[in-house]
């Protein structure tokens, strides 16, 4: 490659990830059905020529900023890690973290969009749950496989306690995306108490 051709595809690779950061704005602000591509290139720059060579469609772009999405939630779990907190003031920190990011209006819409467009394209269905959910669900069975061996937890499948754990999340995200927290949206205390019970389910309790 000359230096020509180095400097175009710098630009390229600006331009999508502008793109990129335009898409998921405007899909958090706006929702996905009522976002248009011109809205798009009006606030990255470039050209509805340029977005189609890099996404070629509203779904495809909507795929790549999803899978963006999960190296936020592994920052989280790596960061809170590195606190080195005790066992189950760590997980709460990470529970704490991970729900608030989750359950911003901004995700919430990108979610609805996600869940509508899986509705409609399993192959995006099952790309959505492998670098989505699986990958956030990894990261959380290394951190539970670390407790276990050391002694801290049962001797339980570290992947089946970072589902569980995943569900004291996931529950509330899937009550916002179908909003239904209009007839049942959980208090703080309902979430400390699930937390507790958890942290009882794995031999863990909760420092006074």
């Amino acid at each position: 490659m000359n230096h020509t051709e180095d400097l175009q595809d710098q630009r390229l690779q600006s331009r999508r990830v502008a793109m990129l950061d335009a898409a998921e704005q405007l899909f958090g602000e706006q929702g996905f059905d009522d976002t248009t591509l011109t809205a798009i290139v009006a606030r990255s720059g470039g050209s509805l020529a340029t977005l189609y060579k890099l996404f070629e469609t509203k779904e495809g772009l909507l795929a790549q900023v999803l899978r963006r999405r999960p190296d936020e939630a592994r920052a989280i779990i790596v960061e809170v890690r590195e606190l080195g907190l005790p066992p189950a003031v760590m997980l709460r920190e990470m529970l704490l973290r991970l729900r608030a990011k989750a359950l911003t209006e901004e995700n919430i819409r990108l979610v609805r969009a996600s869940v509508a467009q899986s509705i409609r394209d399993e192959k995006f269905s099952q790309q959505f749950r492998g670098e989505h959910l699986e990958c956030a669900i990894a990261e959380m069975s290394k951190v539970f496989a670390d407790l276990r061996a050391a002694g801290e937890i049962t001797n339980d499948d570290p992947e089946v306690l970072s589902r569980l754990f995943f569900s004291m999340i996931s529950f509330d995200i899937y009550t916002a995306v179908a909003r239904f927290e209009m007839f049942h949206k959980r208090t703080k205390e309902q979430v400390e108490a699930e937390f507790s019970l958890f942290l009882r389910t794995i031999g863990l309790e909760y420092p006074a």
